[in-house]
């Protein structure tokens, strides 16, 4: 040893060498057995100032003293271990500790010890990271100020590249990388009391699109702050993704409802109110080990079904959420696939009008066939390529390929007039939207009155400002707007007064059961709300005279249904037309 301290009392065991004011200090922890060590390592370094700040010195004189201190500390810049303090171990098992179960990544290991010959192979230098090994007979004065000052040096690196690799700037919070980590650490440590919560902002897209980015980025700074608030100390909060936050924490301390309530009082930007809403999936972490990474991918089917039924509220993952999700996935390869081999087309169901037959209009639908003659149900494929975003693409194809049967039906003098095209949530928050359709229609010769767009009514959940400016700019180049399945959606009618609409349409499971009283009413509703409000009304899924000359009764205009004809696709489409028109004139 370089120095021979004068007996003194036996440090207390965390006990720290102060910085001489409130200027932040490397913290080294000494783990030793012997007080002198412990005394003569603070004497060689009292006094010294490394990249401008002073060091401070905790001591554990014990493996047990050095782990409790462990867990309560997270900014250690270094730690000096005597292998003898752990007898038997070699000092490896409070490394794997310190790696492990504190989860110190950055903080430099340095192991000494009085005996030579007990150098740990190559191997376990990599493993654990530890940075040096040294016997305390090298260790002189000088010898150990440069030990330490390269430790420093190199924990002051690692500092920076993790806050870089790490750390979300926008919103002064983790990242996922780090988020992932911290997952990874609670799986190995068992800690199955926890739980990983996604938080979801409800239609930040929309939001940022309208409102820009500018507005989209404090938005996101003020939601990070009111989740903040509503979480206690030591549960940790992560910017997982463009508009998702997560929470990893025991369960207990995170509560779903109280994060989704932090935004019950409304946001506020240069005096402005703007309220929004959050959504949340929570997956609680299994007692055998699993990654963390697939643990975010099940809070992430939770969010992404509570986010499809249930918007606003909050939703735990079940085992069949991932059986489904899977299914969707392979759904979705599929999906691909046949698009690329040309597998999906239309049909065209027309559309008569009840009181002359007249056929006003016809409705492109998509069908999916694969290569071993199967049909995929349209209700099963398109909510995954909505899901996906692939019903952009997809869409964009649907009302290419029926502007041009429109075209082709015009040539022939066989046109009714409308062509109905089914649109999505998805498709309308594109903002490229209208710019679509105009190309559509002009690159076939088409007129906006040639063209209808069925719309469902979960568009009423769309931001209202980008709905109307969407809708009313399609109606001002001649386009119909319908509303399809009427009655099986949006609670509230108010968006029928709000939205620029020409027509409603009864939905089949209305019309199916005109012979029950309950259900003639709600068709009988349906159309003297159409008629109260100045909108035309067309029934699906007429399949009977019977059902035909009952909704005519109840002032329904229009139709379409099996009773009238089938789905069918362009080869059949045009005789059809033609013999129709040929008993129309006869």
């Amino acid at each position: 040893m370089w120095s021979e301290p004068a007996p003194g009392p036996r440090a207390v065991p965390g006990a720290r060498v102060a910085a001489p004011d409130d200027t932040p200090a490397w913290r080294v922890l000494v783990v030793d057995n012997d007080p002198d060590v412990h005394a003569a390592t603070c004497a060689a370094l009292e006094g010294q100032l490394l990249f401008g700040r002073p060091l401070v010195f905790m001591h554990a004189f014990s493996g047990d003293e050095a782990r409790a201190l462990l867990l309560r500390e997270h900014d250690l810049a270094m730690v000096l271990i005597d292998v003898v303090s752990e007898p038997g171990s070699s000092g490896l098992e409070l490394v794997d500790f310190i790696r492990h179960s504190a989860g110190l990544g950055n903080t430099r290991i340095v192991l000494r010890t009085g005996r030579p010959g007990q150098v740990p192979d190559l191997e376990t230098l990599l493993r654990y990271d530890i940075n040096d090994y040294r016997t305390k007979a090298e260790l002189t004065r000088d010898r150990l100020l440069a030990m330490v000052v390269t430790a420093v040096r190199s924990y002051k690196q690692l500092c920076a590249v993790h806050a870089s690799a790490y750390h979300d700037p926008l919103v002064n919070l983790p990242n996922r990388a780090h988020f992932i980590d911290r997952v990874n650490a609670c799986e190995q440590r068992g800690l199955d009391d926890h739980m990983v919560a996604l938080i979801d902002i409800d239609d930040f897209s929309a939001t940022n699109d309208m409102m820009g980015h500018h507005f989209g980025d404090r938005l996101l700074e003020q939601v990070a702050r009111r989740l903040e608030s509503s979480l206690p100390a030591g549960v940790l909060l992560a910017r997982l993704g463009a508009d998702t936050f997560a929470v990893l924490g025991p369960v207990p301390q995170v509560q779903p409802r109280r994060l989704l309530e932090c935004v019950r009082q409304p946001l506020h930007f240069e005096g402005v109110a703007h309220k929004v809403s959050l959504t949340c999936g929570y997956v609680l972490l299994p007692k055998a080990p699993q990654p963390g990474a697939d643990l975010i991918k099940d809070a992430t089917i939770a969010l992404k079904r509570a986010k499809r039924d249930h918007r606003g509220q909050y939703l735990q993952y079940a085992d069949q959420m991932g059986t489904e999700a899977r299914a969707r996935a392979r759904l979705l390869s599929e999906l691909r696939d046949a698009i690329e081999k040309q597998q999906l087309f239309l049909v065209y169901q027309p559309q008569l009008e009840l009181g002359t037959r007249q056929v006003t209009g016809l409705e492109a639908l998509l069908r999916w066939r694969t290569e071993d003659q199967r049909f995929i149900p349209p209700d099963q494929f398109i909510p995954v390529a909505e899901h996906s975003g692939l019903i952009v693409a997809l869409g964009q194809w649907v009302l290419e390929t029926a502007c041009a049967t429109m075209r082709e039906l015009l040539d022939a003098g066989l046109a009714p007039r409308r062509m109905a095209v089914n649109v999505s949530t998805v498709q309308l928050r594109d903002p490229g939207f209208f710019d679509l359709v105009c190309a559509a229609l002009a690159a076939h010769g088409l007129q906006g009155r040639h063209l209808e767009l069925e719309i469902t009514e979960s568009v009423a959940a769309l931001p209202t400002q980008l709905l109307d400016l969407t809708l009313c700019a399609l109606r001002a180049e001649g386009i119909s707007i319908a509303i399809d399945d009427f009655g099986t959606g949006y609670s509230s009618l108010s968006y029928l007064e709000r939205l620029p609409l020409d027509r409603i349409k009864i939905d089949r499971s209305f019309t199916r059961q005109l012979g029950d009283p309950h259900g003639a009413r709600i068709a009988e509703m349906v159309a003297q709300l159409g008629r109260k409000l100045g909108l035309s009304v067309l029934a699906e899924g007429i399949e009977d005279a019977a059902a035909w000359h009952a909704l005519r009764a109840m002032g329904c205009h229009e139709g379409q249904g099996y009773h009238i004809a089938r789905p069918m696709d362009k080869a059949a489409l045009l005789p059809w037309l033609g013999q129709h028109a040929h008993l129309q004139a006869a």
